[in-house]
């Protein structure tokens, strides 16, 4: 996916980096087109609430832009330029576009306790994990999960210096449980539901560890099974 391939007049989902504990302000934009056509890295949103709050967020502010083409939802990182006449602002991109396609694996609406980790980048490459001596970043339920991630929707930012990437640890079942490297792939306000204020969507990272997703997999086979 590339910027330039948004249809004008797609809804987007902005918001801006915070520490507030509430996540501070999410922006509802339209997109109106690509900043300059020679170069393919900014665009311009119509928001007359962004506009407003430019100066107060600073130019250069960064910013969580994510929107949905079909089954796909697509989420990059960006930064505030400046402002266009009254309701306008350029964001150029300052990240790839993540994309998740949420009809890859089937989801299950489990609810499941999950505790959430931040975790640097360099442990990736583990082939096991045990359980850090810290506090989480988050405690929640689960919306959904599958074999491919998980959705948690909840009232709470999610903060982390390691961003996007995160150890998750949750149980299916009482036998099943589960410590897994995942990737923050979505951070929006999709009106999904009703539970709560953000959507974050993670996707699992097997690379090291394959045998995890098939016994991810056994283990959500089995829960459907005895819930029958």
């Amino acid at each position: 996916m590339r910027l330039r391939y948004i249809e004008r007049g797609a809804r987007l989902s902005i918001s801006a980096m915070s520490d507030r504990e509430d996540g501070g302000e999410v922006y509802e934009a339209l997109f109106y087109d690509m900043h300059d056509l020679l170069n393919e890295s900014s665009i311009v949103v119509q928001c007359a609430s962004l506009n407003k709050d430019f100066n107060k967020l600073g130019r250069y502010a960064i910013l969580d832009v994510s929107f949905t083409v079909g089954p796909n939802v697509f989420a990059f990182m960006g930064r505030a330029v400046e402002k266009v006449y009254s309701d306008m602002v350029v964001i150029e991109q300052t990240s790839e576009i993540e994309t998740l396609n949420r009809r890859k694996y089937e989801r299950d609406e489990f609810r499941v306790e999950v505790r959430i980790y931040g975790l640097p980048e360099e442990s990736l490459s583990y082939t096991r994990y045990s359980m850090p001596g810290i506090r989480p970043v988050l405690t929640e339920m689960s919306f959904d999960v599958s074999a491919g991630g998980m959705c948690v929707v909840t009232n709470t930012n999610l903060i982390s210096e390691f961003d996007p990437y995160y150890l998750i640890s949750f149980s299916i079942g009482e036998r099943d449980s589960f410590l897994l490297p995942a990737k923050l792939v979505r951070r929006s306000n999709f009106a999904r539901s009703r539970v709560g204020k953000y959507d974050y969507g993670f996707q699992f990272i097997y690379d090291n560890m394959p045998d995890e997703m098939t016994r991810l997999t056994k283990a959500i086979l089995n829960k459907k099974i005895s819930s029958l």
